[in-house]
C-alpha cells in the first residue's frame, strides 16, 4: 500500500468552512430520513445513491479527516478566522476526490429543483468546496499548497 501523503488547506475559513460542515450534515439527515420513509414504503429515491457514496467515503476516509475535523473545531471554539488543517491521504484519494465533487453539486441541483427541504449550498461554500477539493487535487498531482484565496467569512 502506498503510504498517505499530507494534503495541507492553508489559512482555511473557519466560520465559512464550519457552516459548510453543518450544512452538508442537514444533508445527510434529510438523507436518513428519505431512507426511513423508503423503508416504508416511500417511493422517493433521490438521495439513496448519493447517502450511499457518502457513508462509503466516510467509512474509508473517515479516520483520514478526524484531525482536520478537531483543528477546525478547536480553532472555531477559539474564535480564530484562520487555520491551517492536515489531511493524511492516500495518492489513490483522488478518485474519491472527484466523486464528491460531482456528489456535492448532484446534491446542489436537487436542491435547485426542490427535491429535498435543505436549500442549496451558498456561494461562497460552493466556493469554499471547490477551492478544497481543487487543493486535494492539485496536491496529490505533486503541487504545493496554496491559501484559500477568499474572504475569511
Amino acid at each position: 500500500m502506498t503510504p498517505p501523503t499530507t494534503v495541507w488547506l492553508l489559512g482555511y475559513p473557519v466560520e465559512l468552512g464550519m457552516s459548510t460542515v453543518e450544512h452538508i450534515s442537514d444533508w445527510m439527515r434529510e438523507f436518513q430520513l428519505m431512507a426511513l420513509a423508503r423503508s416504508q414504503g416511500s417511493s422517493h429515491d433521490v438521495p439513496a445513491r448519493l447517502q450511499a457514496m457518502v457513508q462509503s467515503l466516510t467509512a474509508r476516509y473517515g479516520t483520514e479527516l478526524s484531525t482536520a475535523d478537531r483543528l477546525r473545531a478547536e480553532a472555531a471554539a477559539r474564535g480564530e478566522p484562520l487555520v491551517d488543517l492536515p489531511y493524511p491521504v492516500r495518492p489513490e484519494a483522488e478518485s474519491a476526490v472527484r466523486g464528491w465533487q460531482a456528489m456535492l453539486a448532484e446534491v446542489d441541483e436537487y436542491c435547485r429543483a426542490e427535491e429535498l427541504l435543505t436549500l442549496q449550498r451558498s456561494p461562497e461554500q460552493v466556493r469554499l468546496q471547490d477551492w478544497v477539493c481543487e487543493e486535494f487535487l492539485r496536491q496529490l498531482g505533486g503541487a504545493a499548497p496554496r491559501r484559500w484565496p477568499g474572504d475569511v467569512g
